[in-house]
C-alpha cells in the first residue's frame, strides 16, 4: 500500500514509519523535518500541502499529527484548528482522493471522568472536559458518520498514556509519566505530583506503534459501527513502576510522591479498565508491567 503518516516526525510517529517502509510505500508528513526518505514538510491546515499529499494516489492514512492537552488549554483556537479543522480536511481530502483505509490517533480523554467510575469498558459513554479529549471526541463522531455513509473505512484507536516520550512532555499534563523513566535512566531524583498507590492506563511507543500499524494491515470489515475503539492497556500503580524501573536498571530510585489533588484525579484515579472489542480485533498491550519497562527503557535510548 502507498501510506500517507501525518505527525510522522513525532515519536510515535517515527516508530510507525520504521514499521511501515519495510512493506509500504510511505508518504510522511510533518511539520518538522523527519528520519523517512520519502516526506513532505507542511501544515496540515493549508489546502496546497493536502493537494501535495495526495497528488499520488493513495490507499491509507495514518494521522497521527495532533496538539495535546496541556497546549490545547493554553491555546484554544490553535488546538481547534490542528485537532479538529485541519483533521477534517484531511479526512474530507482522502474521500475526495479515492482512498478508503483511515487510521485515526484518538485518546483515553474522550472519557476524562474516569476517577468517578469504578470501570470502563466498551459501553462507557464519552464525556471529555478537557478541550483534547472534546476535539477527540468530535473527530471520533465525523469519521463514525463517514463509515456510515460509505465514504471511508475509518478506525479511531483511543491510546492510552504512551512511555516514555521524549524532551519535556510536549505540552501533556501527564508528562510526570514519561519524566519517571528518564529518571530511572539517568539515575536522577524525581517529586512525583502523584501518590504511590496511584494508577494509570500505560503503553509502550512501540506496541502502540504495532497496534497502529495492525489497524492498517487488518481492514475495517467486521469493526464496530462507531469506528473507535479503546485499545487495552496495563493498569499500573506508580510504586509497582517504581519497582519495576528499580529492577531493571538495578539500582534505588529515589523518588518522593508530592500528590497534587488535581493531577492524582486526572491522571492516577484509573480505574480497572476491559476492552474485549479491541481484545477480538487482535490490539494488545505490552503483556506485564516488566515488559513495559523493557520495551519503554529500550526505545528511550
Amino acid at each position: 500500500m502507498r501510506v500517507i503518516v501525518t505527525g510522522a516526525a513525532g515519536f510515535l510517529g517515527q516508530q510507525v514509519v520504521a514499521r511501515l517502509t519495510a512493506r509500504h510505500d510511505v508518504m510522511a508528513t510533518d511539520l518538522v523535518p523527519g528520519p523517512a526518505a520519502e516526506a513532505m514538510v507542511g501544515d496540515l491546515a493549508d489546502p496546497e500541502t493536502l493537494a501535495s499529499l495526495f497528488a499520488t494516489p493513495s490507499d491509507a492514512v495514518i494521522h497521527l499529527a495532533t496538539l495535546p492537552g496541556g497546549a490545547c488549554e493554553a491555546d484554544p483556537q490553535r488546538g481547534w484548528r490542528i485537532n479538529v479543522e485541519a483533521t477534517q480536511a484531511l479526512a474530507d481530502a482522502a474521500v475526495r482522493h479515492g482512498v478508503r483505509r483511515f487510521v485515526y490517533a484518538s485518546s483515553i480523554a474522550v472519557f476524562s471522568d474516569v476517577a468517578e467510575r469504578d470501570h470502563v469498558d466498551d459501553a462507557t459513554p464519552l464525556r471529555p472536559a478537557m478541550l483534547y479529549g472534546g476535539h477527540k471526541a468530535l473527530i471520533e463522531a465525523w469519521l463514525a458518520t463517514l463509515k456510515r455513509r460509505g465514504d471511508l473505512d475509518p478506525i479511531a484507536l483511543r491510546l492510552p498514556g504512551l512511555v516514555a516520550r521524549p524532551g519535556d512532555g510536549a505540552g501533556l499534563k501527564s508528562a510526570f509519566l514519561s519524566d519517571l523513566f528518564r529518571a530511572a535512566r539517568d539515575g536522577t531524583p524525581i517529586a512525583l505530583p502523584v501518590s504511590a498507590s496511584a494508577t494509570s492506563w500505560l503503553m509502550s511507543v512501540r506496541c502502540a506503534a504495532e497496534n497502529i500499524v495492525h489497524a492498517l494491515e487488518r481492514g475495517g470489515a467486521d469493526e464496530p459501527d462507531g469506528a473507535a475503539v479503546t485499545l487495552p492497556a496495563l493498569r499500573v500503580e506508580m510504586a509497582d513502576l517504581v519497582a519495576a524501573l528499580t529492577r531493571h536498571t538495578a539500582r534505588a530510585m529515589r523518588v518522593e510522591y508530592a500528590s497534587d489533588p488535581a493531577i492524582e484525579h486526572a491522571f492516577g484515579s484509573y480505574p480497572p479498565l476491559s476492552t474485549p472489542t479491541a481484545d477480538a480485533l487482535g490490539f494488545a498491550h505490552d503483556g506485564d508491567i516488566d515488559r513495559l519497562v523493557t520495551h519503554a527503557l529500550e526505545d528511550l535510548g
